[in-house]
């Protein structure tokens, strides 16, 4: 048994271990619930003309986070080959998302997806009877644009097989922290304020700083994705993050390309920050994480999983519509999108409330948290998997 996986994550450029996550956690849901088998990975920007036959010879291609970015989809997002039906086997989308700036309800009022995008979009649809959606409102987006055939399984990295069916940490005390930083080179003062507030509230605690991608100071490559990762912009604003984590205490954790490295965090009591899959990995890992929406991920993480959330910006303007990128990072990126919504002061003060009140509680909001994702492998996950070809 072989599937084709097209993976997020490159092995050149910025290497999002977030991506490597997920990719990593639908391998493991597939062997769980199909049994042994293959798998033959590709970076989904790269053609796929010289690998049809190996292709058409797997069950599937299945398309893990399935990035919905106008830019467009196809030939753009993905690559895949300029006649689609030279791929004889259905394309399966699992944990799809969407991102846009900033990502609220005047963003998902407003959006409006090209013709070809749309296109492709149906044309993934008809194939299968059910397009997984990661959270609640990738499935709202989808269904404005005529696709009503969607499921909410939540992402694959929701789910750690071996923590199922364990119950949530609720530590009293918090004694190893990691703080992740925000991609958006526009939030880094907000960030900066963040970590003055953890230093502060957890002076004695072993502090991380996790670096989620690599940029165009720790990666130097010549070969990249179509993201804004490796822009002269992120560098600059992932060097003050640095010097400011080695002001304040903090250890920096390079973790771009490497999944075994995330193993750090399960030392760790609590994770506060911008990164959604550093928070995904807490929380399937059954231990508290709060995250500070920065785009529409972040939003609809927090709508879908109803705790642990903050907004990061707030909208000032409301008679714009977003900005239609070439590149497929959906974060804010431009002056006119830092217009419409610009980082919200009060986030550290929301922060710290938030948390002196759960450390008072021993984190009595995240005790559900457990029993829902539980319920949402066992009754839709599970299934979803199960019915792949």
């Amino acid at each position: 048994m072989t599937y084709t996986i097209l993976t997020t994550c490159p092995s050149y450029g910025s290497r999002n271990v977030g991506d490597k996550l997920i990719e990593q956690r639908t391998r493991e849901l597939v062997l769980r619930e199909k049994g042994p088998g293959q798998f033959l990975t590709i970076f989904r920007e790269e053609p796929l003309d010289d690998q049809l036959a190996e292709i058409n010879a797997s069950r599937a291609v299945l398309m893990p986070a399935f990035p919905i970015r106008d830019t467009p989809m196809h030939p753009g997002t993905y690559r895949l080959v300029d006649d689609l039906s030279r791929i004889q086997v259905p394309m399966v989308p699992i944990g799809a998302n969407w991102n846009v700036y900033p990502g609220d309800d005047q963003s998902r009022r407003d959006i409006r997806y090209s013709e070809q995008t749309v296109a492709f979009l149906q044309h993934i649809a008809g194939q299968v009877d059910r397009v997984s959606c990661r959270e609640h409102l990738v499935c709202r987006v989808l269904r404005k644009h005529g696709i009503h055939n969607m499921v909410m399984t939540g992402d694959p990295a929701f789910f750690d097989l071996p923590s199922l069916g364990k119950p949530m940490a609720r530590p009293s005390r918090v004694e190893r922290l990691a703080f992740s930083p925000p991609l958006s080179p526009f939030f880094v003062e907000q960030a900066e304020s963040i970590m003055d507030m953890l230093a502060g509230m957890f002076p004695a605690a072993e502090r991380f700083c996790a670096m989620h991608l690599a940029d165009a100071d720790t990666s130097p490559s010549l070969q990249s994705e179509n993201s804004a990762a490796m822009s002269p912009e992120v560098a600059q604003k992932n060097r003050r993050i640095r010097q400011r984590a080695a002001q304040l205490g903090f250890e920096c954790l390079d973790l771009a390309g490497n999944l075994e490295a995330m193993s750090a965090y399960d030392a760790c009591d609590l994770h506060v920050g911008y990164e959604c899959h550093a928070h995904l990995y807490f929380l399937s890992r059954r231990r508290p994480s709060v995250l500070i929406a920065e785009d529409a991920r972040g939003v609809g993480f927090n709508y879908t999983l109803g705790v642990g959330g903050v907004t990061g910006f707030v909208r000032a303007q409301t008679g714009l519509r977003e900005v239609r990128k070439r590149h497929t990072s959906g974060y804010c990126t431009t002056l006119r999108e830092l217009a419409l919504a610009p980082p919200r002061a009060d986030v550290p003060e929301l922060v710290w409330g938030f948390l002196e009140e759960e450390l008072d509680t021993a984190f009595r909001r995240y005790a559900g948290l457990s029993a829902y994702l539980d319920e949402l492998y066992e009754r839709v996950m599970r299934p979803f998997i199960r019915s792949l070809p």
